[in-house]
């Protein structure tokens, strides 16, 4: 899935606009203009994945910015991983029919642990779940609804049904450019084979290295590229061939 680890942006959708949410809260965060030209910022400076999020999507349970993912998918030629709103085995394989590389799963995948097998019988490897934390504990719909489950040992039952890897979003730290907390993300990789994506918290290229070095295959980062605390590049070069 990964030739090397990565520096994923992240561009998220609500009402239609590039956002970055403070903690998870609907109403919180920085617009920051139309997502395609987003998207075309970060391809032009080097990314090789981006990471889509249809936040009423998740908040709604159904997909509310299609429009606007689908000028993205067209637009750019590298791949995307897609979440929010997907709901169903057949929206799913419909996205990836359509070019996206591979869909996020998260209220989902929890509500419907067997999607993750159903999808990944004809699209292998394509299923990302996302395991968003706070507290210690899986929240879903939008990360206003807890669980109870534990992100490790739900990591590994979803490798076990085909998932190609697990992102993990730490809640507690998204947005608020304060530094990433590591145990966790180090506890899901200790718990599968498949990659984990960690996303939430990075304030610094330094936050980047500790998380790979933790071993994690990827990270998301938005709200510190939005605002400039470093560039892509520098990120992308301070973590190459290491």
């Amino acid at each position: 899935m990964f030739s090397g680890f990565e520096v994923i942006p992240a561009v998220d959708v609500r009402d239609g606009q590039a956002v970055q949410l403070v903690g998870g809260e609907r109403s919180t965060g920085n617009e920051y203009g139309d997502p395609v030209a987003a998207a075309e910022r970060w391809v032009a400076a080097g990314a090789r994945t981006l990471h889509l999020v249809d936040l009423d999507g998740a908040f709604e349970g159904e997909r509310a910015n299609a429009a606007a993912i689908e000028r993205i998918v067209e637009t750019v030629d590298i791949p995307v991983q897609l979440g929010g709103g997907i709901r169903t085995a057949a929206d799913a394989r419909d996205l990836l029919d359509r070019g996206v590389d591979r869909v996020i799963l998260g209220t989902a995948a929890v509500e419907n642990p067997e999607l993750v097998a159903e999808i990944s019988e004809t699209h292998p490897g394509s299923v990302v779940v996302s395991l968003d934390a706070r507290g210690g504990e899986v929240v879903i719909s939008g990360w206003t609804e807890t669980t109870g489950m534990d992100p490790a040992t739900a990591a590994a039952e979803y490798e076990d049904r085909g998932a190609g890897a697990i992102l993990f979003t730490d809640v507690d730290v998204e947005g608020r450019l304060d530094g990433v907390q590591t145990d966790p993300v180090r506890r899901l990789v200790d718990a599968v084979e498949i990659p984990v994506v960690a996303s939430g918290g990075v304030a610094t290229i330094d936050d980047i290295q500790a998380l790979r070095n933790v071993g994690a295959s990827a990270v998301v980062v938005g709200s510190a590229l939005y605002e400039g605390r470093f560039t892509l590049d520098a990120a992308m070069a301070a973590v190459a061939d290491e």
